[in-house]
């Protein structure tokens, strides 16, 4: 199976609230993406920035929600809470493995 991750590590002011909207960001993706939204992780640094590490099935999935979710009025509570973006990439998963 082809797969793309996405990484994005931003500054964010509150960590804890961030994760704790989590689920419905979860939610847009899931609805917005269906199978194309393969799952997604979120940590933070030693240095409090934030690292956001999403799974997609394509790198056509992973560009368009990278487009698409900014601006949606859906997922707006949760984008306002992201401070500076340090980075973000898109790259092909090579191997991955779940336990």
């Amino acid at each position: 199976m082809s797969m793309t991750s996405e990484y994005v590590r931003f500054a964010c002011a509150d960590p804890e609230q961030l994760a704790s909207h989590r689920n419905r960001l979860i939610s847009v993706l899931r609805e917005r993406y269906g199978s194309d939204f393969l799952g997604a992780h979120l940590a933070r640094y030693e240095d409090s920035s934030v690292i956001d590490l999403i799974l997609w099935a394509s790198p056509e999935a992973a560009a368009r929600a990278a487009e698409e979710m900014p601006g949606d009025p859906a997922a707006a509570g949760i984008f306002s809470l992201i401070g500076e973006v340090h980075e973000m990439r898109h790259a092909e998963v090579l191997h991955s493995t779940q336990q």
